[in-house]
């Protein structure tokens, strides 16, 4: 069993793509799927079902993604102790919500990348259920998540910081014209909110249904963007990090609800499994991370 193939397989698991692997790895789609069968041949079972045009995981496949986590780590510490760590490389792949992307990543990553330039990053949409197996099959290396609390024993998570929440509408709704707005106010309306932005708009609905508050409907987008711009057509409401439209507010685009309820905020985490090894890339971005949000609210 040799780390190259271990490596085309944990590509492959973890996109579900003979393809795509081929793509990211920089192979000829025919040497993955020649280092996979290599692998079952090996092992005498089969790692994948061929579903038409999808793969899933057998329950081996499934077992082997677990070991060659541990043993890719393992060999990246031996690499690491033994040539030391002064050149770091590699790749680490986050999940992140689009705000926390948007408004706090890019001086982040300019910073880690001056001094860490041959390091890779695979950045993907946030979730929030499966996050805990994720972390800890080892398909993502770290998580942020904005959200009240974190609650799972296998998880290691750092509070970064704290973000106001704003409920944001546009400037000729009839709810901005009012000196101050109650939750009850929102009986009616239609509320919009981005998914890919962790729980919070989850969590916000569940406690206007605690209250017995009635939306017109929900609207659910995988842009943050995009919620804005239905927002600024004037399709509704939003709730949102405030960080995420200080500028269409400034500009007068959006105009934010003032809430007799009292401010809301929510928590930035930080995530990672708690038995994960913390190679050097990932030790140096969780200290870069540390030190950019150091100050925040």
């Amino acid at each position: 069993m040799e780390l190259r193939e271990l490596k085309t397989f944990q590509k492959v698991a973890t996109l579900l793509s003979f393809n795509r692997a081929a793509d990211v790895l920089h192979y000829a789609q025919s040497t993955v799927s020649a280092q996979i069968k290599a692998l079952e041949d090996e092992l005498g079972v089969p790692l994948f079902d061929r579903l038409g045009k999808q793969i899933v995981l057998t329950d081996s496949g499934e077992k082997l993604l677990k070991y060659s986590r541990r043993l890719l780590a393992i060999h990246e510490e031996t690499y690491a102790e033994v040539k030391g760590r002064t050149e770091l490389r590699g790749s680490l792949t986050i999940r992140i919500p689009q705000t926390i992307a948007t408004y706090y990543l890019p001086p982040l990553l300019v910073k880690f990348h001056e001094c860490y330039p041959r390091v890779r990053f695979e950045f993907l949409s946030c979730t929030v259920h499966p996050l805990a197996q994720e972390l800890s099959a080892g398909t993502i290396d770290l998580a942020f998540l904005m959200t009240e609390s974190v609650q799972a024993a296998s998880l290691q998570s750092e509070v970064l910081g704290f973000e106001d929440l704003a409920l944001v509408t546009h400037a000729g709704h009839p709810l901005a014209r009012e000196p101050s707005v109650s939750f009850r106010d929102l009986q009616g309306q239609t509320l919009l909110y981005a998914k890919t932005d962790c729980d919070y708009p989850i969590r916000f609905q569940r406690m206007l249904a605690e209250e017995k508050i009635k939306l017109s409907t929900t609207l659910e987008f995988n842009s943050v963007e995009a919620v804005k711009q239905c927002v600024m057509a004037g399709l509704g409401i939003t709730l949102m990090p405030a960080v995420a439209v200080r500028r269409e507010v400034e500009s007068g685009s959006l105009t934010i609800l003032p809430l007799s309820d009292g401010p809301m905020e929510v928590a930035i985490f930080m995530i990672w499994h708690k038995d994960k090894w913390l190679s050097p890339t990932l030790d140096a971005f969780l200290e870069t991370v540390k030190e950019n949000f150091k100050g925040s609210k």
